[in-house]
């Protein structure tokens, strides 16, 4: 799976530096490196493409699902099967107001 392929593709490239005969002048660069727990990867071009969507939120301890269909606008949040109004629920709300503020997203209709 994904772990395996991560781990390739680390030990590849230090393999890649060792070859080279790469000189590590800072370590902490290198332990940065070993120490991540979150590695990003694309295998399906969603990334590279911007075809991402969320489908899980976590906000203060809950766990929301959020229903859609591809990139429709239309959808929404729920809680343990049940809707949730997000103007009423102020964790909720402030958390996707932050990733409204941290994203350039836009939609397109075509």
């Amino acid at each position: 799976g994904i772990p395996l392929c991560v781990t390739i593709s680390l030990a590849s490239g230090c393999s890649s530096m060792v070859s080279q005969h790469v000189l590590v002048r800072r370590i902490a660069a290198v332990e940065t490196l070993g120490s991540a727990s979150v590695i990003c990867t694309d295998k399906t071009g969603t990334l590279t493409e911007g075809k991402m969507r969320a489908t899980k939120l976590w906000a203060a301890g809950e766990y929301f699902d959020i229903s859609g269909i591809g990139f429709e606008p239309i959808g929404a949040i729920t809680n343990a099967q049940s809707a949730v109004d997000c103007a009423s629920n102020p964790t909720l709300r402030s958390t996707l107001l932050a990733g409204l503020l941290c994203s350039n997203a836009t939609i397109d209709s075509e």
